[in-house]
């Protein structure tokens, strides 16, 4: 699938579900977008416009981010919008599934 389409899938999900965040799906999901020095850049955070990247110092003893800044999907590497594809997709099914169950 070309870059073109992937942002155009993930922006056609998040325009009809809502936007979301890593800790509202099960399981380990934050997607490393980057690292520079002893930081992490993890992508948590997702709406239609732009994945939110909070930055982390991995060996600290803080959970707490120490910067957070908004990265447009274009400026995001194919590896990486492959996963937030995958991370939407289950966005995508768990609204499904809510869904059913309120209409049950």
């Amino acid at each position: 699938m070309k870059v073109s389409e992937t942002i155009e899938r993930i922006t056609n999900i998040l325009k009809v579900n809502g936007c979301f965040s890593i800790g509202e799906l099960e399981g380990d999901n934050s997607i490393l977008v980057g690292t520079l020095g002893n930081y992490v850049g993890l992508a948590e955070y997702f709406t239609e416009d732009y994945a939110e990247v909070n930055v982390y110092e991995p060996r600290s003893s803080s959970s707490d981010p120490v910067d957070t800044y908004e990265e447009s999907y274009w400026g995001l590497g194919e590896n990486v919008l492959d996963d937030v594809l995958l991370l939407c997709e289950q966005w995508e099914a768990e609204c499904i599934r809510t869904e059913k169950r309120i209409c049950d």
